[in-house]
């Protein structure tokens, strides 16, 4: 299953489109904007560079604000100058859903021109619906103009692009196809479940890491950087404080199980996580208490040809989940 959100196709030749850098804008990450080259060659994958660009990659939230923020390009790194740019938008204001009609699909059309695409995932189902702004997709395609290296070749939504990144994690394809993932982001996450590969549903959870960090740095009178050093070890349990934040997000869980079981008739034993920097020892024991099931982390670039050799990443690979999954879902569109 591919999940481009849209493709700026210009003219090129394969061998161009199979080396390509993945960014996400909008990430709101302190360590700057995350990017993954990927280079395919010979049926193989391979990173070439991962890590954090030193841009400013905060989102135009109207069409002012992009008009206002020019027609300015970026420069990146020597080792991120792909010939070709897969960009994913973490924006508030993007969709993506199963939709029936366009009343569906999130957009208010009073406000602003949406950019959207659809396709199929079952049979028996809406297809899959993703919209932005157009003023945001335009914005980010001019950062990468003709003429230099890289060149935006698709835009794509954050959520399709982590989903992307997933589908080709060895832990999903040994599963055997009937899983439900949790892709986390900052601020939400996004919960998608399968049946034999097939996307069959997908949803939203207002619950991300940010949160949990929050909710420790305010209980605790501590900063996000500790919070995060106590939810990495064993020294204070802070269960109590982020299990009534989880817990409506892991209902939901249930939910989506139940939803596979009686009307798909497809029972689920394989849940993922995917994209949590820290606290994934209290997220899996929560877990475990609610759903009585196993919690599988998977990690962004595993699998992939070069990732070992990049062991400055072993903390932040989970950051690189849109960014990777963006140049993947590029890579298996013209596979």
């Amino acid at each position: 299953m591919k999940f481009p959100f849209s493709n700026l196709r210009l003219k090129a030749s394969s061998q161009d489109i199979r080396d390509v850098v993945g960014l996400e804008l909008g990430a709101g990450l302190k360590q700057g904007v995350p990017a993954v080259r990927l280079l395919q060659k010979d049926g193989e994958t391979e990173v070439v560079a991962a890590g954090f660009i030193d841009l400013n990659g905060i989102l135009p939230s109207s069409p002012e604000d992009a008009a206002a923020a020019g027609s300015g390009t970026w420069q990146l790194p020597h080792e991120f100058k792909a010939p070709r740019a897969a960009i994913a938008i973490n924006s508030k204001q993007a969709f993506l859903r199963h939709a029936v009609d366009a009343s569906e699909e999130g957009e208010d059309k009073n406000t602003v021109a949406f950019r959207r695409t659809k396709r199929a995932t079952a049979d028996d189902l809406p297809p899959l619906t993703a919209g932005l702004p157009e003023f945001q997709a335009a914005w980010a395609a001019r950062l990468f103009p003709e003429g230099h290296k890289p060149t935006a070749f698709s835009v794509q939504i954050a959520a399709t692009a982590a989903m992307s990144g997933f589908l080709r994690n060895p832990a999903f394809k040994q599963a055997g196809g009937n899983a439900i993932a949790m892709l986390v982001f900052a601020e939400h996450t996004a919960l998608a479940a399968f049946q034999d590969t097939a996307l069959v549903l997908y949803r939203e959870q207002p619950t991300g890491f940010q949160h949990i960090r929050n909710a420790i740095s305010s209980e605790m009178h501590i900063d996000n950087e500790m919070a995060d050093s106590l939810l990495n070890d064993t020294l204070v349990d802070p269960t109590t404080m982020i299990e009534p934040i989880l817990r409506p997000l892991f209902r939901q869980v249930e939910i989506s199980v139940d939803y596979l079981s009686r009307r798909r008739n497809c029972p689920v034993e394989n849940f993922f996580i995917y994209g949590l920097p820290t606290g994934l020892r209290y997220w899996s024991i929560i877990f475990k208490r609610m759903m009585s099931k196993t919690l599988t982390p998977c990690q962004p670039l595993e699998g992939l040809a070069g990732a070992d050799s990049l062991p400055e990443l072993a903390e932040t690979a989970p950051l690189m989940m849109t960014a990777a999954g963006a140049a993947c879902a590029v890579l298996d569109d013209i596979a």
